[in-house]
């Protein structure tokens, strides 16, 4: 355990996602210019984008040692992982709905949300793809969203769930759904041959 604690540096991904809930409710108001691609212009906050670090830290995380040697060892690697990246998201929507009870910020919602979408993308494409390709493909969702997320009549797409505003309740259970959908995935799938494996009783 001592070892995966280490090699997934743990307390730096509970450190910087702590971090980035915080810094995303402080400053996540403030608006980024972006280009568009489709539709028409709208928002783009910058919690929409910090808010996938923690994401991407925990992707390199599990990538620092190599699958085929992890897959083969005694202890489910990939399922620790798994957990720890539900630990992670689940802090953050904590934190975030903490700040939403007290009435700090009205984006505390939408950073909760989004931090679980980030996650749930990554938890999604880990398994199937790879660190080395989840990570940019995370990375860039928040891009793509800026510049192809935006209707021509106004408000974002349906897929674009961190565009849309703090209070739909729609997008935020969108977000856990996908967030869910991630870890079973993540928990199920093997990272080395990618077949399914039911967990043994």
């Amino acid at each position: 355990m001592i070892w995966w604690l280490r090699s997934r540096a743990v307390a730096v991904l509970a450190a910087s996602t702590l971090l980035t809930a915080l810094a995303s409710l402080a400053v996540g108001n403030v608006e980024i210019p972006v280009p568009v691609l489709a539709g028409q212009a709208g928002k783009f906050l910058l919690a929409d984008l910090i808010t996938v670090l923690p994401a991407v830290l925990w992707i390199n995380g599990t990538g620092r040692a190599s699958t085929a040697s992890e897959i083969t060892a005694v202890r489910p690697v990939h399922r620790w992982d798994t957990t720890l990246a539900a630990a992670l998201a689940t802090a953050g929507l904590a934190v975030t709905g903490l700040a939403h009870v007290v009435g700090i910020t009205g984006v505390a919602v939408a950073v909760g949300r989004n931090i679980a979408v980030y996650m749930g993308i990554a938890l999604l494409l880990n398994p199937i793809v790879g660190p080395r390709i989840a990570a940019p493909l995370t990375a860039v969702f928040p891009l793509v969203c800026a510049a192809a997320g935006w209707r021509s009549g106004g408000g974002a797409e349906p897929w674009a769930l961190i565009l849309h505003r703090p209070g739909s309740a729609p997008a935020f259970a969108a977000g856990i759904i996908l967030l869910v959908a991630g870890c079973v995935v993540s928990f199920l799938k093997s990272p080395a041959t990618g077949a399914l494996r039911l967990r043994r009783g």
